[in-house]
C-alpha cells in the first residue's frame, strides 16, 4: 500500500508540473506576398515553426499515453475539440493558447489520475474483465480452480490428523490386556527355543540291544547294507541251514522259508532294501573288488611318483650345493692368481708338479 501511495504522490507532482508550465504561444501568420523578399519572411517563419513543432510533439506524447491505456473515450475527444477550435478560430495567439493548454493538462490529470486507480484496483484484485482477453481469463479460472483444490486438500489432511489423534487416545485410554494364564500341561515337545528334555536316563547298550531285538520281524535280521562279502556269507548260510533242515523235515523247511519270505516282504513294504539275491551280490562284490584294486593301483602308482619326484628333487638341489661349491673355490683360486700366488692346479696343468 505505502508503494502505491507513493506512485500517486508521484503522479500527481508530476500533473501539477504539466498544469503549472507554460503553454507555447502560436505567433500570427503574417501574410507576405509573393512580391517581398526572403529576408524579411525568414527569420519569423523558422520560429513559428519551431513553436509549431513543439506543441504537435507534445500532443503526440499525450495521446500516446492515453493509447496505451486504452483510453478512447467521448471526454478524450471532447478534450481535444475545443482545443482545435481555440487553434483555428481565435486571432490573437494568448488567448488561444490558454485555451488549449488548460484542457490539455486537465486531460493529462485524468489520464494519471485514472490509471492510478486501475493499479489500485489491479493490486486487490478487482480489474475489470472487460479489458482482459481470453486466454487470461482461463487462466485466472485455472488459479481460482486451483487454489480451491488445494484448500479441500488441506481440509481433508486436517480432518485426517484429527481421526489419527482420536484413535491414538482412544487406545491410550484403554485399559492394557491382561497376562494370558499358564497353558494346559500337554505333551512335551518343541516350543519356540524351548527344548524339555524328559526326566529318562539315556538308555544303555544293553537297553539298545533289546529295542533293536524287538524290532526285528520274525526274529530274523534283514539283509540290508553295502557289505556285499558279509550279506552273501549270510545269504549263504541261510540257504545251507534250509538244505540241511531239508534233509531232516520237509515241513520244518518249508515253514522257515516261507517266514524268511514274509519277513522280506515286510520289511520292503517299510522301505527297506533287501539284498537277498545270490547272482546279484556276487556281481556287487566283484565290482567292488575291482574298484578297490583300481584305487589300490592308483595309490601305489601316486605313492612312486611322489617318492620319483621327492628323490629327483634331492638330486638337483644337492647339484646345486655342489656347484655353488665348487664356484666358490674357484673364486677363491681367481683372487690368489690375481695375486700372484701359484697354485698346485696351475703346477699339474703345466706339467712342473
Amino acid at each position: 500500500m505505502a508503494s502505491l501511495l507513493a506512485k500517486d504522490a508521484y503522479l500527481q507532482s508530476l500533473a501539477r508540473k504539466i498544469c503549472s508550465g507554460p503553454s507555447p504561444e502560436p505567433q500570427k501568420r503574417k501574410s507576405v506576398g509573393k512580391t517581398q523578399g526572403s529576408e524579411a519572411a525568414g527569420p519569423p517563419k523558422k520560429k513559428r515553426k519551431r513553436a509549431q513543432k513543439k506543441s504537435r510533439e507534445q500532443e503526440k506524447v499525450v495521446e500516446r499515453k492515453a493509447q496505451a491505456l486504452g483510453e478512447k473515450s467521448q471526454a478524450a475527444s471532447r478534450a481535444r475539440k475545443p482545443a482545435a477550435a481555440a487553434k483555428a478560430g481565435s486571432p490573437s495567439g494568448a488567448p488561444a493558447g490558454d485555451l488549449a493548454a488548460e484542457p490539455e493538462s486537465f486531460f493529462a490529470l485524468d489520464v494519471l489520475r485514472q490509471r492510478l486507480h486501475e493499479k489500485i484496483r489491479e493490486a486487490r484484485g478487482q480489474g475489470s474483465t472487460e479489458e482482459l482477453s481470453p486466454t487470461a481469463l482461463e487462466k485466472r479460472r485455472r488459479r481460482k480452480q486451483e487454489r480451491d483444490r488445494k484448500k479441500r486438500k488441506r481440509k481433508e489432511l486436517r480432518a485426517k490428523e484429527k481421526a489419527a489423534k482420536a484413535v491414538e487416545a482412544a487406545e491410550a485410554a484403554a485399559p492394557p490386556p491382561e497376562a494370558p494364564g499358564k497353558e494346559a500341561p500337554g505333551k512335551p515337545g518343541l516350543l519356540f527355543n524351548k527344548v524339555e528334555v524328559s526326566e529318562e536316563p539315556p538308555a544303555g547298550r544293553a537297553q539298545r540291544r533289546r529295542e533293536k531285538r524287538q524290532r526285528l520281524k520274525g526274529n530274523l535280521p534283514p539283509l540290508t547294507g553295502k557289505n556285499y562279502r558279509q550279506l552273501l556269507e549270510r545269504l549263504q548260510a541261510r540257504q545251507s541251514q534250509l538244505e540241511a533242515l531239508r534233509g531232516q523235515d520237509a515241513g520244518k523247511a518249508q515253514e522257515l522259508e516261507s517266514r524268511m519270505q514274509w519277513t522280506a516282504a515286510l520289511y520292503r513294504a517299510e522301505g527297506v532294501r533287501i539284498r537277498d539275491d545270490e547272482l546279484l551280490l556276487q556281481a556287487a562284490l566283484r565290482r567292488k573288488e575291482k574298484r578297490r584294486a583300481q584305487r589300490q593301483r592308483r595309490w601305489e602308482k601316486r605313492t612312486a611318483h611322489v617318492v620319483d619326484k621327492m628323490q629327483r628333487r634331492q638330486d638337483q638341489r644337492r647339484q646345486n650345493l655342489r656347484k655353488k661349491k665348487e664356484a666358490k673355490a674357484e673364486r677363491r683360486r681367481e683372487k690368489a692368481r690375481r695375486k700372484g700366488r701359484v697354485l698346485p692346479q696351475d703346477l699339474q696343468r703345466a706339467g712342473l708338479a
